[in-house]
């Protein structure tokens, strides 16, 4: 039997391996070309999913990302959206994401003059495009630098439902913004969808700074209730170098564990074990959606609670329902394999644990790996357990 103090020790570091692997390693790197009927022409959008994407059956939130000619800015984009340290998703990683990055041909004409049409070929034809082809959710981060920050602001007003979390970098704020800004919060106040707005601006870029504060200022004492506002420290940090520390710190801030945990009701409860965990887990879920303005899947953190709650009440016809439903949701995460087979092993079911166990050793070599020796060490394992299964079995 996987002793649950090995397989949680086990587990923990796979996941930890797994998460500090290179991004683009077994991750999916996608570029074409769309014509848009709006604009009249085509633009070059890049998308890079997330790892394992090819074995995950879960869907994902999508950052999008101005400015994708910038090839620093998809990188960096990319790394912050894909960086969970713990495999513990939202109190100190974030869930993986897919990003997708907009070249412009022209950016004064797509960020200005144009900047309507453009926000349209957003909207109406490449996000429903991405929706389409890949397996998303509908909450979604609109990035923007510089012009692309005051775009992204105007499109926090206009598209609201498009993007409920804007991280707007280095904008001079104009009058004329600034008056959008503070009239679309004001009239947002009825709504109880949480909105997420992340500004910045360097200490050396005195005019954005300026207008940047004056705005935070405002909504600091306007306190719009279901808005989380943060300003990212950029000190020491010019016009070109704000991007590097606010897009993974303003990622790192929407997805905050404070704003995509439970209620503190069914959280405490489901982390002392009190309760139904099935039931907390569905009614602290279904309070979420109504915060967040959409269907909140339940995390495999979550999920692996649920199971390890049944597991340690010995509640064998429980854990063993619970664990095959976490592996149908995240078949890519290890530990989704070895709690089944602690499932099966508690319920006496000495066939479908060895089949588990062969499931996850197959799993180990498809999934991407930080380093090969902790693959080794794993599959390893594996095999002497099987061997010692198969003689106990004889």
């Amino acid at each position: 039997m996987i002793s649950r103090v090995r397989q949680s020790v086990l587990a923990a570091c796979l996941c930890a391996v797994q998460a500090l692997l290179p991004v683009r390693v077994a991750a999916q790197d996608r570029t074409f070309r769309m014509a848009s009927s709006i604009l009249g022409e085509s633009r070059v959008v890049h998308v890079h999913l997330p790892r394992d994407y090819g074995i995950a059956k879960q869907r994902y939130p999508v950052v999008m990302l101005l400015d994708g000619q910038v090839r620093a800015f998809y990188d960096l984009t990319v790394a912050s959206a894909d960086y969970d340290l713990t495999g513990e998703l939202h109190p100190v990683g974030m869930p993986r994401q897919i990003v997708v990055a907009v070249e412009h041909g022209d950016r004064g004409v797509d960020l200005g003059s144009n900047a309507d049409a453009f926000l349209r070929f957003l909207t109406t034809e490449l996000l429903p495009r991405i929706d389409k082809e890949y397996r998303t959710l509908p909450f979604r981060t609109l990035i923007g630098h510089s012009r692309g920050g005051a775009f992204a602001l105007r499109a926090m007003c206009r598209e609201s439902r498009a993007f409920p979390a804007i991280v707007a970098i280095s904008s001079s704020i104009a009058d004329s913004l600034y008056a959008d800004v503070t009239r679309c919060v004001r009239g947002d106040s009825a709504s109880q969808v949480q909105r997420h707005l992340v500004l910045s601006a360097g200490s050396l870029e005195a005019r954005a700074l300026a207008s940047t504060q004056r705005l935070m200022t405002w909504l600091r004492e306007a306190r719009p209730a279901h808005w989380r506002v943060h300003q990212v420290d950029a000190t020491g940090l010019e016009h070109t170098g704000t991007p590097l520390v606010t897009i993974p710190l303003g990622l790192r801030f929407v997805f905050d564990g404070s704003a995509w945990e439970l209620p503190a009701p069914q959280r405490d409860s489901l982390a002392q074990r009190l309760g139904n965990p099935e039931q907390l887990l569905s009614s602290g879920l279904a309070a979420m959606s109504q915060r967040l303005g959409f269907t909140v899947p339940a995390s495999h953190r979550m999920l692996s609670g649920v199971v390890r709650t049944w597991l340690s009440r010995g509640n064998a016809d429980r854990a063993v329902a619970t664990a095959l439903d976490l592996l149908a949701r995240y078949p890519e995460e290890i530990l989704s394999h070895t709690l089944l087979v602690d499932a099966y092993d508690l319920a006496g079911d000495k066939a479908n644990a060895r089949r588990t166990i062969q499931g996850a050793l197959d799993m180990s070599g498809r999934i991407a790996w930080f380093d090969e020796t902790q693959k080794q060490r794993f599959q390893s394992e594996m095999r002497r357990l099987l061997v010692e299964r198969a003689r106990d079995a004889g």
